[in-house]
């Protein structure tokens, strides 16, 4: 087990059959959470880029539909292979789980910086465009992957990272709440803090 897989065991089954393969390397986490990780990424730094960490506007009725339209296919195709309705295969699977990872930053924002009773009027979205534009990024990045168009260290990197705001979204979130109005260096603690639950969940399961 590399650096890698063992950062994507944090996340992953690794089942080999729903993986991506290079030669004898296999991907860090299987072809679903592949597309998860990227949009984890993706999303993460669009949001630092664009300076939306304070982002606490409720969705638009546009931004609200396209993210729910965004999480109906991996719950579908899940639901349905699980159940023995089809088979899924890894185009599929990357590519819903592209759909729903783009998506995951914006909702660990929101979570994190709604207030109830006050005003909310940071945007996470400026316009529908930006979220469209991430899920495009994502979907584009899947498919380049399903094609085998992008070699194994890319992946594995952008994986790796994904991975890491994962866990880093849950300790913002976390660190939000506990904070109330002060201010912490809240990128660093959840960078640290995601960091190390995944060296935690990846030890547990080794």
């Amino acid at each position: 087990m590399n650096l890698f897989d063992f950062i994507g065991s944090a996340v992953c089954h690794q089942m080999a059959e729903r993986s991506f393969i290079w030669g004898d390397l296999q991907s860090p986490v299987c072809a679903r959470c592949t597309g998860i990780e990227a949009g984890l990424l993706f999303g993460t730094v669009f949001f630092l880029l664009a300076g939306r960490q304070k982002g606490n506007r409720p969705f638009s009725f546009g931004s609200s539909l396209l993210a729910g339209l965004s999480f109906l296919p991996i719950a579908v195709d899940g639901v349905g292979s699980y159940l023995g309705f089809w088979a899924s295969n890894n185009l599929l699977r990357v590519v819903t789980g592209a759909m729903a990872g783009y998506g995951l930053p914006g909702l660990f924002l929101l979570a994190a910086n709604f207030q109830p009773g006050q005003r909310n009027d940071s945007p996470i979205y400026a316009r529908l465009w930006e979220q469209a534009g991430l899920l495009a990024l994502t979907l584009v990045y899947g498919l380049l992957v399903w094609l085998g168009w992008l070699p194994y260290g890319t992946v594995a990197v952008i994986t790796a990272l994904g991975v890491i705001c994962f866990y880093g979204g849950f300790v913002f979130l976390l660190l939000r709440l506990l904070a109330g109005k002060r201010e912490w260096p809240f990128l660093r603690l959840s960078a640290l803090g995601g960091l190390c639950l995944v060296c935690l969940m990846g030890g547990l399961v080794g």
